[in-house]
C-alpha cells in the first residue's frame, strides 16, 4: 500500500470526535492509536475492464462515503481506488475501503479490503464495509 491506512483511520476517528470541539478531536485520535483494526478482504473476478472496473468502485464508494485522491506507488499493473465510508452501529465507524484492481484474462480481479478501529463492542466495521463495496460491485452490472 502507497498510503498509511492507520492515520487515515485514526484522522478519520478524529473527524467524528471534532464534533465535541478541538479537545475532542485529540482525544479521540489519541485513543484511536491504541484500539487494534478490523481488517477483511473480499476477492472478485469481474467480467468488465480494469478501468470500468475502477469506475464502479469510485461509485460504490462515492455512494456511501467519500472518494481519497491519493498518490500511486508506481506500480502499473494494479490500479487502486481508496475511499472513507461509514460502518458499523448506525455507520459512525470510519472504515478505510481499498479497492485493488488488476487485469486478467477474463477482465479484471479485484481485492476489497476494509479496515477500521475496533473498539470494547466488536462491530467488525471493516468487514461490512468490505461486504458492502463489493455487493454494491456486483449489483451494479
Amino acid at each position: 500500500m502507497s498510503f498509511d491506512e492507520d492515520e487515515l483511520l485514526i484522522r478519520a476517528v478524529g473527524d467524528v470526535g471534532a464534533v465535541g470541539g478541538p479537545h475532542g478531536r485529540r482525544g479521540v485520535e489519541r485513543g484511536a492509536r491504541r484500539l487494534r483494526k478490523d481488517v477483511f478482504e473480499v476477492e472478485l473476478a469481474l467480467s468488465i475492464s480494469p478501468g470500468a472496473a475502477a469506475d464502479r468502485a469510485r461509485d460504490a464508494i462515492d455512494e456511501r462515503g467519500e472518494i481519497l485522491e491519493l498518490k500511486g506507488s508506481g506500480d502499473d499493473l494494479d490500479t487502486q481506488v481508496v475511499g472513507i465510508v461509514g460502518s458499523g452501529v448506525g455507520n459512525l465507524n470510519p472504515a478505510v475501503v481499498t479497492v485493488t484492481i488488476r487485469a486478467s484474462e477474463h477482465g479484471s480481479q479485484l481485492v476489497i479490503r476494509g479496515a477500521a478501529k475496533e473498539g470494547l463492542i466488536k462491530q467488525r466495521a471493516g468487514e461490512k464495509a468490505a461486504k458492502q463495496v463489493a455487493a454494491a460491485m456486483v449489483d451494479d452490472k
